[in-house]
């Protein structure tokens, strides 16, 4: 049987409190009233929502897994605040991966997450190339900055197609709800009165790191140093402060990104399959 209910241990339900995670979105497969398989659905700002599910053990397994995450995203069409389901599994967690598949997702992309030391020496940002200026982001400034990411996407190496999945507002809600936002650390590029990239930093306490949010350039300014500037730009931003490293995800076959942040003095700590559902497509 397949159904909604939350069936946790003491522990579980006081930990998802402290976290305001609504334990009503929780859903079981159950054989002869014992729990084969559980699924969490964690919604995000921006209409967007994390699903995690119990680790398969096996093929079989795994094919349980599958039908109960099919139901819990078909549930997610009567769920206005939910429009894109997202997961994540290890590159080894094969048996998950497939389990995703199995329940309707597919898959986007395998994401690096990188690194580097966060710059303890005041570095200044280097001079941004001939004709670019930078300014902080003016929050009053919402319709341009999603004007923005949209251009920005054109042609995008980093995980295409994702963008139209979603609408523009509901992108930057989710960027805005990333970590602890701080305008100061989103900065626009402008070729005169034109934004032609945007570069989001956001700090997160619960790991230590300012993490690269977003960064994405215009199609006609892109191979022309502006990436270079906008990452010297990232590292003086975070130059000083008190988290220990600059993290940043990005999409592996996205080769240009990749080498521009290991330029950068960024290293790879580890990879993600990333798997999505648009809902209500």
């Amino acid at each position: 049987m397949l159904g909604a209910g939350a069936v946790a241990s003491p522990g579980f339900e006081r930990r998802a409190r402290d976290q305001g995670i609504d334990l009503s979105l929780v859903w079981t497969a159950t054989r002869d009233g014992r729990v084969e398989a559980g699924a969490l659905l964690v919604p995000h700002p921006g209409r967007s929502a994390l699903l995690m599910a119990t680790s398969p053990r096996d093929h079989g397994h795994a094919q349980v897994i599958g039908q109960l995450v099919g139901t819990l995203l078909r549930e997610c069409d009567s769920m206005p605040a939910v429009r894109l389901v997202q997961a994540l599994s290890a590159p080894s967690e094969t048996l998950r991966s497939q389990a995703w598949v199995l329940g309707g997702m597919r898959h986007l992309a395998s994401l690096d997450y990188m690194e580097r030391p966060m710059a303890r020496d005041g570095t200044a940002p280097a001079a941004p190339p001939a004709g670019i200026t930078f300014t902080s982001w003016d929050p009053g400034q919402r319709e341009l900055l999603q004007r923005l990411l949209v251009e920005t996407y054109v042609e995008t190496l980093d995980c295409p197609g994702l963008a139209q999945m979603r609408e523009p507002a509901d992108i930057l809600d989710g960027h805005l709800a990333a970590g602890e936002h701080d305008p100061s650390l989103w900065t626009i590029a402008w070729r005169d009165d034109r934004p032609v990239a945007a570069l989001l930093l956001s700090p997160s306490q619960a790991t230590e790191s300012l993490e690269v949010v977003y960064l994405g350039i215009v199609p006609e300014e892109r191979a022309r140093g502006l990436g270079r500037a906008m990452m010297a730009q990232a590292i003086a931003l975070g130059s000083g402060r008190a988290e220990r490293v600059l993290g940043l995800a990005v999409d592996a076959r996205n080769t240009p990104a990749v080498a521009l942040y290991a330029r950068s003095g960024f290293r790879t700590v580890r990879r993600r399959e990333a798997f999505v559902a648009g809902i209500g497509r």
